[in-house]
């Protein structure tokens, strides 16, 4: 170190910067006492009013050695803590915004970890490092929306990149260093955490004041077919900083309930250096392989164990007892993904998560500055609700059809995770086209069968008697066509829901087997198909079953009964040779 740092840096001159922080603090706290500015709200009455300014800057520094690159990480950590405060405040016209009023004193229980810092002309570690950066964000957007700049502070070095270059930065220190400004007008303030940008924009009732040259783009993630399929932020139109890669950087799997074709998935791509998140692991006092994930061993593997088990008690003994099982489930999984996303590394640059736990997750501001892909497990909550209401207005009479109904701010959650992520990867055919610009297609697993000679006639229902699986579809097909079949399902929609039919309840012997039928509207995870597949079983069933048509399997349109009845017609006199009705 040369003579000028090391006096620059001496036991002296620290002790002489400490006990100038402490003056210099405790002269703001008697101010504050005196003036205090007052705390904004989070009212979402600007919600959907026009973007008046905005500022982007970028998270990783390409430029950064094996050395500081985890200070970087550990500033983009204190970034998605701070970052989340403010994200949703809404300011009055007239009113002061102070950034320490809404960020609370970071050096004490908020999580805060070591970022960087710039102290007298120096990069130092330090705790809540890395806060400068949202500040600066704050003042340019500020700058762009032409308010009225109360208090505000230049960093001593200037970071090659930064805001700091352009004149256009702010820094701060708790609590005597603030940002300080205001507005003649209401505004919102949002901000977000992409996988490579900080992003801070402004909105209000006010006409759009943004530069010509400098109009953001917004993506829609209401319109699905636009946002999915075409919003891919990993694409090569948006090149992703944190490909630049250190050698400490590692993935974390934050997974649910265990698919195999999941399980297959990940054990190939997962390595040894990789972290594991579960809701619990299997244990001598657990014995369920319903969290056995082949990849998550012990000793790199992490649980949620509290609210997995909570989770698993409350359906299992509450449930019952509930209208909507769905949102319940929901609920419960926001409790696990809130804990999940607290046990991430720091050093993760990227995040594999199962679908359920994704939205939740995203809410915490866990997955802004990583890439990550989602493990989908169901339709989109905005496509399952059209699914069901184009159901509903083919049965009215359904008790069930507006169950599986998640909040708003979640289905815009979801919209805007989904978006976001890099890959989308599924075994489904319906949601692989839904995403068919950043989707991989994974094989469904078939399971292994003895070979058995079928000499089955009957027909198999394989669900339960409600609207979503399509029972009314079969029911009125069954009365068309004369026939009888098997139920799988144990639930029913309402007493005597199959009339006069003659119904058997399945006792899993497929060998009596000879067709299955599957009207359904709803079937994200289709094992009894998968399972009659393996013993040569004849399938007729819509494309919300997410198979690929082929010799064994006939696909019919979801609403479409004319091309159901027909194809069913067709199976059964080629496999049952009886003469049907044409009723």
């Amino acid at each position: 170190m040369s003579k000028e740092l090391t006096e620059k840096h001496s036991f002296l001159n620290d002790t002489m910067f400490q006990l100038k922080k402490v003056v210099l603090t405790g002269n703001r706290m008697f101010k504050n006492l005196v003036h205090p500015p007052r705390k904004c709200k989070k009212k979402g009455l600007l919600l959907d009013e026009p973007i008046i300014a905005f500022s982007e800057s970028d998270l990783w520094n390409p430029f950064d050695n094996k050395d500081n690159w985890i200070l970087t990480a550990g500033k983009i950590e204190n970034l998605r803590i701070s970052a989340k405060k403010l994200n949703g405040l809404e300011v009055n016209a007239n009113e002061v915004f102070s950034f320490w009023k809404h960020i609370g004193n970071p050096n004490f229980g908020q999580g805060y970890v070591v970022g960087r810092e710039i102290r007298e002309g120096c990069i130092v570690p330090t705790i809540a490092g890395g806060l400068c950066q949202l500040s600066n964000a704050l003042y340019d957007a500020a700058l762009n929306a032409n308010f009225d700049i109360v208090e505000r502070h230049k960093h001593t070095k200037v970071i090659k990149g930064s805001l700091a270059e352009k004149d256009r930065d702010a820094t701060v220190k708790w609590n005597y260093l603030d940002l300080r400004f205001k507005s003649t007008f209401d505004f919102r303030i949002e901000t977000e955490l992409t996988s490579d940008k900080l992003i801070v924009t402004f909105r209000s009732r006010e006409k759009k004041i943004i530069a010509d040259d400098h109009q953001i783009v917004l993506r829609q993630s209401n319109k699905l077919n636009d946002c999915y399929s075409c919003g891919n932020a990993a694409c090569f139109k948006h090149p992703d900083r944190t490909s630049v890669k250190q050698e400490i950087a590692t993935t974390t799997f934050i997974l649910d309930e265990k698919w195999t074709e999941y399980d297959n998935y990940v054990s190939e791509i997962a390595s040894k250096s990789d972290h594991f998140i579960l809701p619990w692991k299997k244990s001598r006092f657990i014995r369920t392989d319903r969290y056995s994930w082949t990849s998550a061993t012990p000793e790199k593997t992490k649980t949620t164990f509290v609210q997995g088990l909570y989770r698993a008690l409350k359906l299992r003994f509450i449930s019952k007892n509930k209208n909507n099982v769905f949102e319940l489930s929901l609920q419960l999984d926001r409790k696990i993904a809130r804990a999940a996303a607290r046990l991430i590394p720091l050093d993760s640059t990227h995040v594999i998560i199962s679908q359920n736990l994704l939205p939740f997750v995203y809410e915490t501001n866990a997955l802004g500055g990583r890439t990550f892909d989602v493990l989908m497990t169901r339709l989109p909550f905005e496509k399952l609700h059209e699914r069901l209401d184009v159901a509903f207005e083919k049965h009215h009479e359904s008790p069930t059809l507006n169950d599986f109904r998640a909040p708003r701010e979640w289905i815009e959650l979801e919209n805007k995770a989904l978006t976001s992520a890099r890959k989308i990867i599924t075994p489904h055919a319906e949601i692989a086209a839904i995403f068919e610009n950043k989707s991989i297609k994974i094989d469904w697993h078939i399971p292994t069968t003895a070979t058995v000679q079928m000499k089955g006639t009957k027909i198999l229902f394989p669900a339960s008697a409600v609207g979503r699986k399509g029972a009314y579809e079969m029911k009125r097909l069954a009365k068309e066509l004369q026939f009888d079949f098997i139920v799988s399902g144990r639930s029913i929609e309402q007493e005597n829901f199959w009339g006069d039919r003659t119904i058997e309840k399945f006792n899993g012997d497929f060998q009596e087997i000879g067709l299955l039928v599957y009207p359904t509207f709803v079937e994200h995870q289709p094992r009894q198909l998968l399972k009659a597949l393996a013993y040569g079983i004849p399938v007729v069933t819509t494309t919300a079953s997410g198979l690929d048509a082929s010799e064994q399997i006939e696909i019919v349109e979801i609403t479409n009964f004319d091309q159901l009845k027909d194809t069913v017609r067709k199976r059964l006199a080629s496999q049952i040779q009886e003469p049907l009705s044409n009723e």
